[in-house]
């Protein structure tokens, strides 16, 4: 008890001589009182201890705050990664002892280092939720950070900040709170130096301490697998692309066999995608369907797009279709809402109904009508958007009722402005979400390095794309909060990233536009579809694009044999590898810091390494992404509550370089010049080759006795590698 006394002594001298804010204060009296002096790391980070008195375990609650609102540790919310504290203030929730939590932490595992801190916050009903961090030593305060997420409809969203830690700090105060008297405010996880969220019932936290480089060059990376929490089942429709109809189908017709092309199709068989966009990008809004059907010796060759070169529709609707037989897959048909009518969409509808096997079932209205200058030149107002949207589903329903009819929208977000009105996707909700079926974004372009000096450091611009998709994933998460305010019950709006993938610059002169093809942008492939897995309301993905007689085909031309590139091999490792059933992982891993560069924000705090898991039938898998060019991560894999495994496998690929690629080739066009590409050592060296594939048994053992149990291995990871871990014939405790 003299203890205690003697650290709300120190505490008050703290606020009487630095003015403390009185959150802190609070807080830190609040956990002292309860717990005495700070222990070595913070307990229960995720919230996910079972309650103890309907209270989370390790933090503390002042007395005087218990009647200021209501306490809930909640399970299954959208987005969470497991379980919730949610607070509820009352009209008591007033002053400097506010509803909420804290606990203290000892200071010396980060003393004179930088300390990541990460939080996931949401509120509802207008609240605000509030998470603080303080550092306290010599009496005194000596550095702070504190997050605030005001009213986000209940979407839980991530902030990072890093603090820097003095060698005199002693004491860490972290404190999760609400200053509002209404409304909820939500917690699903604080971080403290990269520490994942996966305590385990009666088990101690493990050190704070963020994983660093040895002198070897290997590091440490915890990834926590629990197969008995299922999120989601992943639809197997996240695996689509995109098909044009100009140019033969970017190749996907032979004029000389006037035919679909043999190798080409082999190819799209081998990827084997699950939908197919057609007839656009940006040509979908000037297409009108007729032109693509009916004997080839009648139909006729129009402009790709107003003034720009001339394609016969060698590609219409039945060749696509046979595409997407040989593939397996099924079709998602952009109607033109640009230059065309609700009536010659229905008419569409009607004919793919009678004469097109596999049906078609996915349609959307318009592409990115949304942007000032879209090439269509018929780019709208958003309230004209939604009459447009109205009439047509409406009419195209009348056609085949069993369709899913999609709108095009999206969020602005920092430096990523598709929209040219912020409120277009808020605006075309309130009049239009009770006829949408889902909401089709083009969100998941990076790095877009338009307008960045050539000079720039190549590898800050891939840094910059490994960061994007974190901010993919806050702006999809924002994105659904904003659909879940508008949508009804009888018609849930799904999401549908419907172009998206590795792009750099479009321009010709550009030493940056070859790219799309390298193991940077396979990295950024992986991590993206790890995005789209655990997005709850995600449920249609179509990369850009499928082939192209230019340089942004996934599949594209070596010496005039199509061959694929290295994010399509990412792509196919996910279609081949990862299961149906997406479970609960967290992670710690080495971070790194990006720049703000071209569309992407500057990011803080990215983990080197991402991660997904998967778990059907007694078949577990972990997808393991490793960005970093220069870090062999050891990464410890802990199978939370597994008993028994057959041998895992890995299979996948890793490269040399950031520029490593396959080889496919920029098309040589009379008068068409192409910058020399930034080359990191490998760009000019593309071929086949340069691909290092990775299939090897990894050998796992069960460590038992302990509130650890389960399986654990550890498994080398390779710098710049995508590695899939079976496990075959899992036995669960």
């Amino acid at each position: 008890m003299k203890k205690q006394a003697a650290a709300i002594v120190s505490m008050r001298s703290v606020r009487k001589a630095l003015q403390m804010s009185a959150l802190a204060l609070s807080m830190a009296l609040a956990v002292t009182s309860a717990s005495g002096a700070g222990v070595a790391a913070l307990a229960n980070p995720g919230f996910d201890l079972p309650p103890e008195q309907g209270r989370p375990p390790g933090w503390a609650i002042e007395a005087a705050a218990v009647v200021k609102g209501r306490v809930s540790l909640l399970d299954g919310v959208p987005g969470a990664s497991g379980r919730v504290l949610e607070l509820e203030p009352n009209d008591k929730n007033t002053g400097d002892k506010l509803i909420g939590f804290g606990q203290l932490v000892d200071a010396k595992a980060w003393r004179g280092r930088d300390m990541p801190v990460q939080v996931v916050l949401g509120a509802g009903g207008g609240a605000t939720a509030i998470v603080g961090v303080h550092l306290l030593g010599g009496g005194r305060d000596l550095g702070h950070v504190q997050f605030r997420q005001a009213d986000s409809g209940g979407a839980l969203r991530t902030q990072q900040q890093t603090l820097a830690v003095p060698a005199s700090a002693e004491t860490i105060v972290v404190y999760v709170t609400t200053d509002s008297r209404s409304g909820t405010a939500l917690f699903d996880a604080v971080t403290l130096g990269g520490v994942s969220k996966a305590p385990t019932a009666g088990a101690a936290a493990k050190p704070a301490a963020a994983p660093t480089a040895d002198a070897a060059g290997a590091a440490a990376v915890v990834v926590t697998v629990d197969p008995k929490r299922v999120l989601r089942q992943i639809p197997e429709t996240i695996y689509g692309t995109n098909a044009e109809w100009i140019f033969d189908g970017q190749g996907l017709w032979s004029a000389a066999k006037q035919s679909l092309d043999p190798g080409a199709l082999a190819q799209v068989k081998q990827l084997s995608p699950t939908v197919i966009r057609f007839p656009g990008g940006v040509f979908s809004d000037l297409y009108h369907w007729r032109d693509g059907v009916g004997p080839q010796g009648s139909r006729p060759s129009t402009a790709n797009f107003p003034g720009g070169p001339v394609s016969r529709h060698s590609v219409g609707t039945q060749e696509i279709a046979e595409v997407a037989r040989a593939a397996g897959s099924e079709l998602m048909l952009t109607v033109n809402a640009g230059t065309g009518t609700a009536r010659e969409a229905a008419e569409w509808v009607a004919y793919a109904r009678a004469n097109v096997q596999p049906r078609v079932r996915l349609w959307e209205v318009g592409n990115e009508l949304y942007m000032k200058d879209d090439l269509s030149g018929a780019s709208m107002s958003a309230r004209k958007y939604a009459r447009t949207f109205k009439e047509f589903a409406r009419e195209m329903r009348a056609a085949d009722p069993e369709i899913r009819v999609g709108a095009i929208g999206g969020l602005n977000a920092g430096r990523y402005r598709f929209m040219s009105d912020d409120r277009w996707t808020e605006i075309l909700l309130s009049e239009a979400a009770a006829h949408i079926d889902f909401l089709a974004v083009h969100n998941a372009y990076a790095p877009l390095v338009i307008g960045v000096s050539p000079d720039t450091d190549p590898k800050a611009v891939y840094r910059a794309m490994f960061a994007a998709p974190t901010l993919i994933e806050a702006n999809l998460k924002a994105l659904s909060a904003l659909i879940a305010r508008h949508e009804s019950p009888q018609r849930p709006v799904a999401l549908a990233v419907t172009e998206w993938g590795p792009s750099f610059h479009l321009s010709p002169d550009s030493p940056w536009v070859d790219h799309v093809k390298t193991m940077g942008s396979a990295l950024f492939v992986a991590s993206t579809l790890n995005v789209f897995v655990r997005e709850p309301r995600m449920e249609t993905a179509n990369f850009f694009k499928l082939t192209d007689l230019g340089f942004m085909g996934w599949i594209g031309l070596r010496a005039g044999t199509w061959t694929p590139t290295l994010p399509a091999m990412a792509f196919g490792l996910y279609r081949q590898r990862l299961g149906r059933t997406l479970v609960h992982s967290s992670l710690a891993s080495p971070r790194f810091d990006s720049h703000a560069l071209g569309a992407i924000a500057a990011v803080r705090g990215v983990p080197w390494v991402d991660a997904v898991a998967t778990y059907d039938d007694g078949k577990l898998v972990v997808m393991l992404v490793n960005r970093s060019d220069t870090l062999t991560l050891d990464t410890e894999l802990l199978l939370r509550g597994v008993r028994r495994v057959g041998q895992a496998q890995a299979d996948g690929f890793s490269a040399e370089s950031l520029d490593a690629n396959t080889g496919t080739e920029l098309p040589q066009i009379p008068g068409l010049k192409w910058a020399r590409q930034v080359d990191l050592g490998r760009h000019a060296k593309g071929a086949p080759s340069e691909v290092r594939v990775i299939r090897e048994a990894v050998t796992a053992r069960i460590e038992a006795g302990s509130n650890d149990a389960g399986t654990r291995l550890v498994y080398r990871l390779k710098p710049l590698s995508i590695v899939a871990l079976t496990f075959d014939q899992v036995a669960l405790q």
